[in-house]
């Protein structure tokens, strides 16, 4: 089970940030051409965003 009340929390902070970055990486895309490139950067990046500000939010 969870052993910290705050890690229920992961996958919404990393659906979050999937979320944000689907919509980066079609901006970005739309812009600069190249879908697959930027989409697969921006999911990436998003997720990674996602699970550092979980770490920040953890620490708290």
């Amino acid at each position: 089970m969870m052993k910290n009340k705050k890690e229920q929390y992961l996958p919404l902070f990393i659906s979050g940030g999937l979320l944000i970055g689907v919509v980066v990486g079609t901006a970005i895309s739309m812009i600069r051409g190249e879908m697959g490139i930027w989409l697969s950067v921006g999911v990436g990046g998003g997720m990674a965003l996602g699970v550092l500000s979980f770490l920040v939010f953890l620490k708290k």
